[in-house]
C-alpha cells in the first residue's frame, strides 16, 4: 500500500520520533521525557503549548488557531508504554528494562506530531481551531489520563474529537471503523478474605479462606450465566489468587486475596454485576466463617462512537485508501479504552488502522514482547487525521 505522496517528506522525521520514543518508553503518568519531546516539537512548529493544566502533569496539548471560521477539533494520541520486556532484535529496542512500547503508543504519538507539523506548515488549508492532545496513562493506572484531562475543562470548547489506534490484526492499508459501542467498559476488583489460620489436620478450629475463595469464584461464574441476559455480553476473569506460603502443606492460611477484571458493553449492567458479586462474596465468606473485603476500581466506561462522525470518517478514509479497504468492524471489543471519557461528552470516533506486514515479520499482536509496526502505516493514519481535521471543522457546532 503506497503512502500518500504529499506526506512522504514527513516520513523520516516521523520514523525518527517513533524510534526515539520506542527506545525510551515510560509508564503511565511517568512520561516525563516523552512529554518534553512532544512539547518541544509542538513549540518548534509555532503552536501554543499547554502543560500543567490537569492532575496528569505529563499531559500536553498543542493549539493551532487558523483565524478562519470553523469548529474546534481535537485529535488525540496516547504516550504511555507497558510494564514488560522488549524482546525484539532491532536497533530501536527499548533501553529501559521491563518497559516496552508493545501497544504502539510510540507510533500514535509520532503520527500526531507529524499531523501537527503538517497543519502548522499548511495552515491555509485548515479552518477553525485544532487541538492536538497528547495523553498519558491510557494503559493506566486508573482512572487513566483521559478522565483527568476532561475533568480539567481544557477541552470544554471542543466540538469534535478523533483518535486512531494501530492494529496488527489488520493489514497495512486497511482501516476499521464502527459506530455505536466499540469497546467494553471495565472494572478491576480485589477481594481479601481473612479468618483464623490453623493446622491442616484440624480445619474445624479455623476458617478455610482457600475454600471460601474457590466457592466465591465459582459462584460468580453462575452469576454470569444465570443472572445476566445471554444476549448481553459480560466477561468476568479472576487473574490472580494468593494464599499461604509456598511449600506449606500442612497450614491453612489466615488470609487469601484474589483479583481480576469485569467487562461489559453496558455501564448499568456492570454496576449491577459488581453489587451482585459483593453480595455473593459476603454471604459465602460469612458461611465459611471469614471476613470479606471487596474493592472495585472503575477502569474505563463503555466507549461509544458517534454515528455521524464515524460515517464521515468512513468516507474520508476511503479517500486515503481503497474504499474496499475500509471495513466496518463486525463487533465491539471486550478491550477497554479511556477515549470513552472524551466520547461521553464530545461527539467523536475511535478507529483502527492496519500495521501488520507479514513480509516484514510484523505479525505479533499488541502487548506481545515482540510487537512492532510497519511505519508506513503512520503516514496513512496521518492522512486520515488531516482529512478529518478539515471535514470536522466544517460540520455544524455540536449539540
Amino acid at each position: 500500500m503506497p503512502v500518500p505522496e504529499k506526506l512522504l517528506p514527513y516520513r523520516e522525521q516521523i520514523v525518527a520520533w517513533r524510534r526515539d520514543i520506542h527506545m525510551h518508553p515510560e509508564l503511565g503518568f511517568q512520561e516525563k521525557r516523552t512529554s518534553a519531546l512532544v512539547a518541544d516539537a509542538l513549540a518548534s512548529f509555532g503552536l501554543e503549548v499547554q502543560r500543567d493544566f490537569c492532575a496528569a502533569d505529563t499531559a500536553v496539548i498543542g493549539v493551532l488557531r487558523t483565524g478562519r471560521p470553523g469548529r474546534t477539533v481535537a485529535l488525540r494520541a496516547d504516550m504511555d508504554a507497558l510494564p514488560m520486556q522488549d524482546e525484539k532484535d532491532v536497533p530501536y529496542r527499548s533501553q529501559n528494562p521491563g518497559v516496552c512500547h508493545a501497544c504502539g503508543h510510540d507510533g500514535h504519538t509520532a503520527c500526531l506530531l507529524g499531523v501537527a507539523k503538517y497543519c502548522a506548515e499548511h495552515i491555509d488549508e485548515f479552518t477553525g481551531t485544532l487541538k492536538f492532545v497528547f495523553q498519558p496513562a491510557e494503559e493506566g493506572p486508573a482512572p487513566g489520563g483521559a478522565k483527568l484531562i476532561m475533568d480539567s475543562g481544557t477541552l470544554d470548547d471542543v466540538d469534535y474529537i478523533l483518535a486512531g489506534h494501530q492494529s496488527t490484526y489488520t493489514r497495512l492499508g486497511q482501516i476499521l471503523v464502527k459506530s455505536g459501542v466499540v469497546c467494553a467498559g471495565g472494572d478491576g476488583f480485589t477481594v481479601t478474605l481473612e479468618g483464623a489460620g490453623t493446622h491442616a489436620v484440624s480445619p474445624q478450629d479455623g476458617a478455610d479462606v482457600i475454600v471460601a475463595a474457590g466457592q466465591i469464584i465459582g459462584s460468580w461464574q453462575s452469576l454470569m450465566t444465570r443472572r445476566v441476559d445471554p444476549q448481553s455480553p459480560a466477561l468476568l476473569s479472576v487473574c490472580s489468587i494468593h494464599a499461604g506460603e509456598p511449600g506449606a502443606r500442612n497450614v491453612l492460611p489466615s488470609s487469601a486475596t484474589f483479583s481480576g477484571t469485569l467487562r461489559t458493553f453496558s455501564d448499568p449492567l456492570r454496576r449491577q454485576l459488581l453489587e451482585w458479586m459483593e453480595e455473593r462474596a459476603q454471604a459465602i465468606a460469612a458461611f465459611c466463617g471469614c471476613r470479606c473485603t471487596m474493592q472495585a476500581q472503575s477502569q474505563y466506561p463503555v466507549l461509544e462512537n458517534d454515528a455521524a462522525v464515524t460515517e464521515l470518517l468512513r468516507a474520508e478514509a476511503g479517500q486515503v485508501v481503497d474504499p474496499a479497504s475500509v471495513f466496518v468492524a463486525p463487533e465491539a471489543s471486550m478491550g477497554s479504552e479511556d477515549f470513552a471519557y472524551y466520547a461521553q461528552k464530545i461527539p467523536g470516533s475511535y478507529f483502527m488502522y492496519g500495521v501488520r506486514n507479514d513480509a516484514k515479520g510484523i505479525v505479533y499482536g499488541g502487548h506481545h514482547p515482540k510487537f512492532d509496526l510497519d511505519e508506513d502505516a503512520l503516514l496513512i493514519a496521518m492522512a486520515v487525521f488531516l482529512r478529518m481535521a478539515k471535514a470536522l471543522a466544517q460540520l455544524p457546532p455540536r449539540g
